[in-house]
């Protein structure tokens, strides 16, 4: 029997593999498709991190922690994950973002700078920018090497002797007495706990989540830059219009990444398998990246589809299966949780391991979404 069974290896699932098997837990783990799919939102070559953090200071004390352990896996695989180029959250001046960015940095005294539209373009001259607008710089935000990342925590996890199996469709689970029985099309297996990281696909195996979770169609796209703009920072807007880009510069070859929130609003289930991307989606990127760098991009090098899976309040769910602390349930992200994979992984790592977790979790508990 193994001490733990994790479905699901996205980020979240592979960090929970990583660390479990880091202090010696015998793990399984289920995906339904091949390492480092494009099926979920682990995916995507780069993500965004941003050092201070506009949705809010709740997320503050799990994002320190993040950061402590990107520094350490890049010590430990002899390479950095986290290339920090400096970021901005731009908008107009009472925009949330912007108020929500300073609060956090003066709150928790991470260094910030704010920033008038003038100061942003002559800093960055391919911005263009309305007069009253301003920002909150960060110079520890950057990118992580997502799908770096994602494999050195999968084969970290291997190393340790963690049983990844990918391409295995898990059918179902059920509590027997002390342990849990996960069924796959090779027969049951047990585990004295469980944790779900199944992402889109969360309320197949916790139906008191199926209405409460929402999966939305996300698209980024890689353009090429028609002028120098390495030296960008990672990026996000508010403005009145409420469509909100995110943008990353260009890093070892790529072109400039962006993506918007919410995209076309494209939701529900049928979401799951989403749809290659197309002239609408690209339309879509081009314009909110000619709106704030006009004149910088060409070509599309290439776009992309992944499956945000959206909480009510877009906060996470990090925690115990009310009624079952024998299961852990980590869900969805809501789009925005890549940054804190590592982070997550520990604290889902110490509840199967019946230890007090280093973040306090309460405000990221199940119930609220019930």
């Amino acid at each position: 029997m193994h001490d733990c069974i994790i479905i699901g290896l996205g980020a979240m699932g592979s960090a929970t593999a990583w660390q479990l098997s880091k202090a010696g837990a015998s793990v399984l783990a289920f995906d339904q498709f091949e390492a480092g799919h494009a099926k979920g939102s682990s995916h995507g070559r780069t993500r965004v991190i941003r050092r201070v953090y506009s949705e809010g200071d709740v997320y503050m004390p799990l994002l320190g922690r993040a950061y402590e352990l990107w520094e350490s896996m890049g010590s430990e695989a002899g390479r950095d994950f986290l290339i920090r180029t400096g970021g901005l959250d731009i908008g107009y001046a009472s925009s949330r973002s912007v108020q929500e960015a300073e609060s956090t940095a003066r709150q928790h005294g991470i260094a910030h700078e704010r920033v008038m539209a003038s100061d942003v373009m002559a800093r960055y001259p391919a911005f263009n920018l309305p007069h009253d607008y301003d920002g909150v710089f960060a110079p520890d935000s950057g990118m992580l090497l997502s799908d770096d990342a994602n494999a050195w925590m999968r084969e970290s996890a291997t190393e340790a002797g963690a049983d990844l199996r990918w391409n295995t469709i898990v059918a179902d689970w059920r509590r027997e007495g002390s342990h849990f029985v996960v069924e796959t099309a090779d027969g049951p297996h047990s585990a004295r706990k469980l944790v779900i990281a199944a992402g889109p696909w969360m309320g197949q195996f916790v139906p008191a989540l199926d209405t409460a979770l929402t999966v939305e169609r996300q698209v980024v796209a890689w353009f090429d830059p028609l002028k120098n703009l390495r030296a960008l920072p990672v990026f996000q807007v508010e403005p009145e219009d409420g469509v909100r880009p995110y943008v990353m510069p260009p890093l070892n070859g790529d072109g400039l990444k962006i993506g918007v929130y919410g995209h076309l609003g494209q939701r529900g289930p049928d979401m799951r398998d989403g749809f290659e991307p197309n002239a609408t989606d690209e339309a879509l990127l081009r314009d909110n990246v000619e709106r704030w760098l006009p004149g910088s991009i060409g070509r599309a090098q290439m776009m992309m589809d992944c499956r945000f899976t959206r909480t009510r309040d877009d906060r996470f769910i990090i925690g115990a299966l009310p009624g079952d602390e024998g299961v852990t349930i980590l869900s969805p992200c809501s789009g925005h949780g890549y940054k804190f994979a590592p982070a997550i992984g520990e604290a889902a790592a110490d509840l199967v391991l019946e230890r007090d977790p280093k973040i306090d979790l309460g405000p990221f508990g199940m119930e609220r979404n019930l």
